[in-house]
């Protein structure tokens, strides 16, 4: 027969140990770490000059796409959009850029057609950069 403090000793007997002192301090450490390298990240993507975002695109014909994508501008120089459509395979058939002027917005949403070699299947952004 069994009395209650075996309960008691066999429940305690699974139990994890408890953190030392060094392993919460060790624990602290690295979610502090953890924690820097997010800011950081947070802030490098806040420091770009220019960011942008894809909104759609419309296959015109075999030859023409249309991509459409807004351009948010945190720098008072120019800047150039760089665009490309894609086949099924990922294969770039088309690209084409656009100069963006500061003067016109912060923010602003523009169409863009690309001439393409075959039927595109997507067209996106592929970068943007301070015109030099």
């Amino acid at each position: 027969m069994s009395n209650p403090s075996d309960a008691y000793e066999d429940e305690a007997a699974d139990a994890r140990p408890r953190l030392s002192r060094r392993g919460w301090i060790l624990v602290v450490a690295g979610l502090t770490v953890l924690v820097a390298i997010a800011a950081w990240f947070g802030l490098a993507q806040a420091s770009q000059p220019v960011r942008w975002q894809d909104v759609g695109f419309d296959p015109i014909s075999a030859t023409e796409a249309d991509v459409t994508f807004d351009v948010f501008l945190y720098t008072d120089q120019p800047v150039t959009c760089y665009v490309h459509a894609l086949n099924v395979q990922y294969a770039e058939v088309g690209v084409g850029e656009i100069e963006v002027d500061p003067a016109d917005g912060a923010q602003q949403r523009f169409t863009v057609p690309i001439p393409t070699v075959e039927q595109a299947n997507s067209a996106l952004v592929r970068y943007c950069s301070p015109t030099p």
